[in-house]
């Protein structure tokens, strides 16, 4: 590191040219960069479980639909339906709503001397019992447009995206919900009516808001934060001005380079704001500790750079390295979100290490030095505190080793306990909007969740009574499941047609008995005028949708579910091929690879920092230096057990990013360690030695990274608190482990002595 040093040293005035015209060439891509949140952040575009779900769209025109829901009361006024038609038609005139639909405007199918008539499911004539009676017996409209208990109602809007509009999705989704909310907005102030949306679009939207909302928080609050404790730490305003001057060039060129690279901002990747702010922070904490350490000792400003510069350098490197192979696993994740995250916090740490060395030390030769007095008296109260448990760890070292081997077994023993989070709403804090609408949906409508069956056969296979009445059979089996609001598919409008054509006796509701009364109710329903039913049957009659409409689900609720959707399908529709598609479906799909990425990144993580400890610290030294690293990484996946943490999109990336966050305070004790051994010879004074040479920048860096972390607590989305905390807990854990684990591990094996002194 030496050379290193040197040669940043020498060549100072030409490298911070570099990093500034870096910086300003990437500076013009950031306003091109993009936030999103859409199908696309989580499933590649030939990923097969996306292509079938844009197949499923294709082959039944399915388009974007919106709910719009609200109370009414006194149910079936006058006044109240008068509102319902206007405010339908006031929705329909929205731009890009190709149709609304409500209790004024849905489809109905009725008997006439004539045949089927295709009209209103009521008008002002009919008593309320008549229009009561019509409701129930319309199988899409009860529960799902009127609440059962009908002091409810909703609008289904339509949504249509023409083909030559280039924006992005982002932009569009944007576009309509202002429009709608700004409707709304006015309705309620003048009627006094609370509105509650749901939909794939109205989610994409809030949670797109949410995410610029914490980039302007968490950005402007971990640069405060991390001034306030550089200050508490150096009370010197270089050393406040120059690391933060650091980070937030390194967030330049990495966000810069998001643009560039056209890769959007997703709700994991809001995080990089916080994470590469406060991980820069911690590299420029111990580059400008050790320089006060070599500066105490001789009052020459070059040579305490050089050799503050030669001793912390190196450590910083390899724990920037091990942070960034902790992030850098994350690309191994089947998950673009997750995946992007990876590459780019990787990036972003080592930009933020390289500029460090770079602007740190330029600084601290242009900067007035500290007074070698100040420097002593602001480090009195922690050098008794670290003094304090050097004594601690000598006297007692079983004590020690034993309190922490319990809390081990206990907590790993929470690990089994971990539960996956199956609802991507209940990734969103219980007091935003977006969660309580669609609790509002669930509880009063069917809801906004979807899961589609697709059953593919030959051409007019589904005229066959038989394999529609096996269909009816599926929707009744699925109907049990507490989640399953309702069902729909093609039989469901036969039953109406063929119950319309019988003079609407309920005795007709039923699927005709033949195939050709099943082909004269299709071919009566088109003649009619009917085209609702296209969404649940192909035009050739090869191919049926079944459409389950579902609560938010947990993990295993949603596994029950598609297990019975299997088991009934292996055993009734063996002569067909049959396809899950659906929101729900891709959302259980993304719980499988948040699984999958746990496992595949810590592994990836814990396999390439193991062996880069070996090859700083030698075999044994190396494995030894893992050992105060497990406690951290146990601790936080047990208490995610214990607590009830679940496993979901931003906790699963938690063990791959502990394990590269706590090795950090491993790599400066255990270097630090190793030098004042070699000089000492004494295991216990080297053990002492570096506990209080590099112990106050431990405990200061973790601060920053605990307090940094813990500003996602103040995220919309309860997925960023829950990182948040663990994040900070494990790095508190972490530091407990360099404290007590690795001082009384090191001080206490007489077999790595020859080992040190090489």
């Amino acid at each position: 590191m030496r050379i290193v040093a040197n040669f940043i040293l020498r060549f100072q005035l030409p490298l911070l040219l570099i990093a500034g015209l870096t910086g300003a060439f990437f500076l013009r891509y950031i306003p091109g960069t993009e936030m999103s949140e859409d199908v696309s952040t989580w499933f590649n575009d030939n990923d097969s479980v996306l292509i079938e779900y844009r197949d499923f769209q294709d082959t039944f025109n399915e388009s974007q639909f919106l709910m719009v829901a609200y109370e009414w009361n006194p149910p079936f006024s006058g006044s109240e339906l008068s509102y319902l038609s206007l405010l339908t038609d006031s929705l329909a005139k929205l731009p890009h709503i190709r149709d609304a639909l409500s209790l004024t405007t849905v489809e109905n199918i009725s008997g006439t001397d004539y045949g089927l008539e295709i009209g209103a499911l009521f008008d002002d004539d009919l008593p309320v019992t008549e229009v009561i009676s019509n409701i129930r017996r319309h199988p899409f409209v009860y529960g799902n447009l009127i609440s059962r208990d009908f002091h409810s109602v909703a609008i289904m809007l339509i949504l249509e995206q023409n083909d030559d509009d280039t924006r992005s999705l982002s932009e569009f989704n944007q576009e309509v919900d202002t429009n709608l909310r700004n409707l709304l907005l006015a309705e309620t102030a003048r009627t006094g009516r609370q509105f509650h949306l749901g939909g794939e679009l109205i989610n994409n939207a809030a949670i797109e808001i949410m995410m610029e909302r914490d980039i302007r928080l968490f950005f402007p609050l971990s640069m405060v934060i991390s001034a306030v404790f550089l200050w508490l730490i150096f009370r010197n305003i270089f050393a406040i001005l120059s690391p933060l001057l650091t980070v937030f060039l390194a967030l330049v060129w990495v966000i810069g380079l998001k643009g560039y690279c056209e890769s959007p901002i997703t709700p994991v990747s809001t995080t990089l704001f916080a994470l590469i702010t406060i991980i820069g922070i911690a590299n420029s904490v111990h580059l400008i500790s050790q320089f006060r350490l070599e500066y105490a000792q001789r009052p020459d400003r070059k040579a305490a750079v050089l050799a503050g510069l030669t001793k912390a350098g190196t450590p910083c490197f390899f724990t920037s390295l091990t942070t960034a192979i902790g992030f850098g696993s994350l690309v191994t994740s089947s998950i673009p979100g997750i995946a992007d995250l990876g590459i780019f916090a990787a990036i972003g740490i080592m930009s933020s290490y390289l500029l460090s060395i770079i602007l740190i030390p330029a600084g601290l030769l242009r900067f007035p030095p500290p007074k070698p007095d100040s420097v002593t008296k602001q480090s009195n109260l922690t050098h008794t505190l670290l003094n304090k448990i050097a004594d601690l760890n000598e006297r007692y070292p079983l004590w020690v080793s034993a309190i922490f081997g319990i809390i081990v077994i206990v907590m790993a023993l929470g690990i089994p306990r971990i539960r996956i989070e199956g609802s991507i709403i209940e990734y969103l804090k219980t007091g935003t909007r977006l969660y309580q609408d669609t609790q509002f949906l669930d509880r009063h409508l069917s809801g906004v969740s979807s899961t589609e069956i697709i059953i593919e056969g030959i051409p007019d296979c589904f005229k066959n009574p038989d394999l529609l009445t096996e269909i009816e059979a599926f929707q009744q089996e699925i109907a049990a499941h507490p989640r399953v609001s309702v069902s729909y598919s093609v039989t469901d409008y036969l039953k109406m047609i063929y119950r319309a054509l019988n003079s609407d006796e309920d005795a007709y509701y039923r699927i005709p008995e033949t195939r050709d009364a099943v082909a004269q109710c299709l071919l009566m329903y088109e003649i009619s005028g009917g085209t609702e039913i296209e969404k649940y049957i192909s035009n050739d009659y090869s191919m049926a949708r079944i459409s389950i409409i579902t609560k938010q689900m947990n993990d295993q609720e949603s596994n029950r579910l598609f297990a019975l959707i299997d088991d009934f399908s292996d055993n009734h529709f063996t002569e067909y091929r049959v396809r899950k598609t659906g929101f729900d479906y891709l959302v259980n799909q993304l719980t499988r690879r948040i699984i999958a990425t746990q496992i595949t990144s810590l592994r990836t993580a814990s396999a390439i920092i193991l062996l880069l400890m070996l090859i700083i610290f030698g075999l044994r030294l190396g494995l030894l230096s893992l050992l105060p690293n497990v406690f951290p990484v146990v601790f936080i996946l047990g208490l995610m057990g214990w607590a009830g943490f679940r496993l979901n999109m931003a906790t699963a990336i938690i063990a791959s990013v502990a394990i590269g966050i706590v090795v950090d305070d491993t790599i400066h004790f255990f270097t630090h360690f190793k030098y004042e051994y070699r000089k000492t010879g004494d295991i216990h004074r080297a053990m002492r030695a570096a506990l209080t040479g590099v112990g106050r920048a431990l405990i200061f860096a973790s601060l920053i990274l605990m307090t940094g972390f813990l500003i996602f607590i103040l995220s919309d989305t309860r997925i960023l608190m829950d990182f948040g905390i663990l994040a900070s807990i494990a790095i508190f854990t972490a530091l407990l482990g360099d404290l007590f684990v690795g001082p009384v591990l090191l001080s206490s094996i007489d077999v790595l002595r020859k080992r040190f002194k090489k």
